[in-house]
């Protein structure tokens, strides 16, 4: 989505091409001319593409596009699930699109993975296109539109899953130190809190109280992100879990206070901070600068998690309760991500 944003006594527009990349062009009087460029060149670089129609039906059979768009209609989901769910769908419907419901065979289904495996996707999202398509095809077969659910044998094994990063103390210090000085604040508090990206952004100094001979963070909003939507602002977690009061230092509290009814972390509008800009700008210079090239700004969260789990000090059910986790599986996935194996030590074995 094209936008503009001033920079000194100009503006400058801002453009994706179809691979995602971002484009710009500044030194444009006006907010207006800044974004109407940069929806022409929008335009320019992302012609319509021509659309197939299909079928409604073969046979007297509904068709998997039809019954895709009815299906799809009929979920209640957050705008950036449906997005997630729409994308899936295309690659269904793009392969079987014209078939008959009833008709679908596992070897369908199967196709589908080898043609997303020649598009070179990741693992992880065929993982999820199949794991949309047999939700679409179980509740067809309960509805009686096909015999069985056509996915019900096939798996998808994610073998490029990356691997947790954590950083240690010394170098999230490091990259806070590496980062713009309009930025030290949010870094610190990502390592101090263990909180995702989109609950952070979404905090107000009023989320800080004082409790006790203490401070508390409240987590009671989050800020998502779409193509279509933008960002947009919901006033509740990923889970239930996720609403949840965070203990956190009193230097940091009184830092986050001092915002008010404001947002603590924005753009340079005073809006809500994109992930990709923050990440483009000021996070990967600054990781690399420490000399941990590769550290993602989820990682924060990780290294948070690990910290803690791996203190004998504190019970694993404080670690998930401060995550917001809903359950210790997930949890116990953090200890011993860092540090020694004390494995070794309990059996007298040097490292």
């Amino acid at each position: 989505m094209a936008s503009a944003r001033q920079r000194g006594e100009s503006w400058t527009a801002y453009w994706r091409l179809p691979d995602g990349s971002q484009k710009t062009k500044g030194g444009f009087p006006s907010e207006k001319a800044a974004e109407a460029h940069g929806r022409h060149q929008e335009a320019v670089a992302n012609p319509p593409k021509p659309v197939h129609v299909y079928p409604v039906s073969k046979r007297g059979k509904i068709t998997v596009a039809a019954y895709a768009a009815k299906w799809l209609d009929g979920q209640s989901l957050e705008p950036n699930t449906r997005a997630t769910y729409e994308n899936s769908v295309k690659h269904i419907v793009k392969r079987i699109g014209g078939l008959p419901v009833a008709d679908v065979q596992t070897e369908d289904i199967q196709g589908i993975v080898k043609y997303l495996e020649q598009l070179g996707r990741a693992d992880a999202t065929i993982s999820h296109v199949i794991t949309i398509a047999f939700l679409m095809f179980e509740a067809a077969s309960r509805s009686k539109v096909c015999e069985s659910n056509p996915c019900d044998p096939v798996k998808v094994k994610i073998r490029d899953q990356r691997q947790m990063m954590v950083a240690t103390r010394e170098q999230a210090k490091a990259i806070e130190g590496a980062i713009p000085e309009r930025f030290k604040l949010l870094v610190r508090s990502l390592f101090a809190t263990g909180c995702r990206w989109s609950e952070m952004i979404a905090v107000r100094g009023t989320d800080v109280e004082r409790r006790g001979s203490g401070y508390v963070l409240k987590i009671r909003r989050t800020v998502n992100e779409t193509w279509k939507v933008g960002l947009y602002e919901k006033p509740y977690g990923k889970s239930l879990r996720s609403t949840r009061d965070i203990t956190i230092p009193g230097t940091l509290a009184l830092e986050l206070m001092r915002f008010g009814e404001g947002l603590c972390f924005t753009n340079t509008q005073g809006g809500f901070l994109r992930r990709a800009d923050f990440r483009q700008r000021a996070w990967m210079p600054a990781v690399k600068a420490a000399g941990i090239p590769g550290l993602h700004v989820h990682d924060t969260r990780h290294s948070h998690a690990s910290w803690l789990a791996n203190d004998p000090r504190v019970p694993l059910v404080n670690v998930r309760d401060r995550l917001g986790h809903s359950s210790l599986t997930t949890t116990s996935r953090y200890v011993h991500a860092m540090g020694d194996d004390p494995c070794l030590a309990a059996l007298g074995e040097a490292a």
